[in-house]
């Protein structure tokens, strides 16, 4: 597999006048290379990067790719003429060998074949690695659609397609005889949920934790593939659930922002991004201190 770690969500950072700057970006991709993580991702489901324009998009991009480690570089959600091209300007400045890309079908759903040729579209231009952002897609006749078994089947039988971020809300394609080889990364920043999913096919995970306190994501990591479960379970219980019923109550990514401004990785946010009370900032420090403070 390409991915033997959790992996760790780039949100953008902004100046005071909501520009986007990069210095806090760099801190925090020193930060997280000092503290032995190997795999970052830029995602659209990471906070704020659906408020970046088109070049942002492409500056952030450029920026994480100096990463020293694997990068997950997701693209702009645009008609497959355009994602070509943007195609095109990764494969001149990301390093081959550790760069996948990351992409959303941006259509309608009618059927697993029009999938199916989008991705074998972008493959083809690719020098890297693809993976689907496995959000849910609307169907032309009405309702949705999540990437099936089947469809990840036919998927996984074309050239440089490697696997999916998954956003299922029933988790449906992860639970029995998934394709060999796939790349499957578990959404939700949740020990927990790799936990409860990687038995069905799932290989790694967004980090939630980590985020903040690396070594602790790591550190579960490798415990539960090296099947230490108890140590793992440890690590899951001391770190994750006390920050979690803090974060998750007070909503993921506004606490999220807040943590990793506290510690000076991101300065500011661009509206209309919600803004936490004095109350609600007050209760994400004091957890996330609560955090860094067992974890030394």
């Amino acid at each position: 597999m390409r991915f033997n770690s959790p992996v760790y969500p780039i949100a953008p950072s902004f100046d005071e006048n909501e520009v986007l700057e990069f210095d806090s970006t760099n801190k925090y991709l020193k930060y997280l290379t000092e503290s032995g993580v190997k795999t970052v991702m830029t995602t659209i489901g990471t906070s704020q990067y659906n408020l970046l324009s088109l070049e942002e998009i492409r500056e952030f991009n450029k920026v994480v790719s100096t990463f020293d480690g694997e990068k997950i570089i997701g693209l702009p959600v645009v008609s497959q003429l355009h994602l070509i091209g943007e195609i095109n300007l990764v494969n001149e400045y990301c390093d081959v060998d550790t760069t996948s890309i990351l992409v959303l079908f941006p259509e309608r759903y009618y059927d697993d074949m029009q999938v199916v040729e989008f991705f074998e579209r972008v493959c083809d231009t690719s020098n890297f690695p693809v993976l689907a952002h496995g959000n849910a897609l609307r169907k032309g006749k009405g309702g949705s659609y999540e990437y099936s078994k089947p469809l990840l089947e036919k998927l996984s039988k074309i050239e440089g397609f490697i696997g999916i971020k998954e956003e299922s809300s029933n988790m449906m394609h992860t639970s029995v005889n998934l394709p060999e080889g796939l790349e499957i990364i578990v959404a939700g920043g949740s020990m927990k949920r790799f936990w409860a999913l990687e038995p069905h096919g799932a290989t790694t995970y967004l980090a939630g934790v980590g985020s903040f306190t690396p070594k602790v994501e790591e550190d579960f990591y490798s415990s539960y593939s090296d099947g230490d479960l108890m140590r793992a379970k440890n690590i899951m219980d001391k770190f994750e659930k006390p920050l979690f019923t803090t974060f998750m109550t007070e909503g993921w990514h506004l606490s999220m922002r807040t943590a990793l401004k506290h510690m000076g990785f991101i300065k500011h946010d661009r509206k209309p991004f919600k803004q936490p009370s004095a109350e609600t900032s007050h209760k994400i420090v004091s957890a996330l201190n609560q955090l860094l403070q067992h974890e030394k």
